[in-house]
């Protein structure tokens, strides 16, 4: 096969990115291809099977694995959560409100998966330290290896808890993507979500367990005027907000993303 036949039988910007992986080139150098330029027998194997995976409904970031967040590189593989552009809102509330602060910093990331949110808040906050935690020993492995990756490992310690369970110590800032979807709407998600950790995605009966758990335990863990932010569903703002505020947080404000939607609730001690 060559790489123009790669390009008409599978046009879209999907496959472009999966050329890049096989072959090494950029795009440019994909689109300015000779005619007669062959992908090697091992990389149209490795081809097919990735559209293949593709159409059986493997996420792009697994098969490619790894994907941009924040301008960041990071490590995708199956069994932690992808990083999406969604939670991008929540690391820059939380790396706007760092950078406003004087002297060390530190910061907690709950449920970190692959420490996407964590590394960003290192990378843009220099003087910062972060605790990131995942109850999975997975997340937690993968998270180093994409610290590592974006030399921030210095910086980072990672601790395996279920919730505040072995943590200590205050922190300036707390940040959290728990999982937020009611279990009944597992069943209906895409085919592509449902190849992510349900571990990752079922919040319980309404979505909304792990706020209740996060929200009254922060206080014993946030250094006076320290923030909590966390990432939410499209429907749970106000809900999120009122719990936050019934927790005694002042300055609640509810986010939203690029599309307009509610995407992630802070608030101040």
């Amino acid at each position: 096969m060559t790489i123009k036949e790669a390009f008409i039988s599978h046009d879209s910007h999907e496959t472009i990115w999966m050329l890049e992986k096989v072959t090494g080139l950029s795009t440019t150098q994909l689109r300015l291809a000779d005619e007669n330029s062959m992908l090697s027998p091992e990389s149209e194997k490795f081809f097919l099977h990735m559209i293949e995976q593709r159409n059986n409904g493997m996420p792009l970031q697994y098969i490619l694995g790894e994907w941009e967040f924040m301008g960041l590189p990071m490590r995708c593989c199956p069994g932690v959560l992808i990083p999406r552009g969604d939670t991008e809102v929540l690391a820059s509330e939380a790396i706007g409100f760092l950078q406003s602060l004087p002297g060390s910093l530190t910061a907690l990331d709950m449920c970190t998966g692959s420490g996407c949110i964590g590394i960003s808040m290192a990378h843009f906050c220099p003087e910062l330290r972060v605790t990131a935690t995942d109850i999975d020993y997975a997340p937690l492995a993968l998270a180093q290896e994409n610290a590592e990756l974006n030399g921030v490992s210095d910086r980072l310690a990672f601790v395996q808890s279920d919730l505040f369970e072995h943590i200590s110590g205050q922190y300036h800032c707390i940040t959290a993507n728990p999982p937020y979807i009611a279990t009944e709407e597992i069943e209906t998600l895409s085919k592509e979500v449902k190849h992510e950790p349900v571990l990752a995605l079922d919040g319980g009966l309404d979505g909304l367990d792990f706020y209740r758990a996060i929200i009254p335990a922060s206080k014993d863990f946030l250094l006076s005027d320290g923030g909590l932010f966390l990432e939410i569903g499209d429907t749970q703002g106000e809900a999120v907000a009122e719990m936050m505020r019934c927790h005694g947080f002042k300055n609640v404000v509810i986010v939203n993303d690029i599309e307009n939607r509610h995407r992630v609730v802070r608030g101040m001690m």
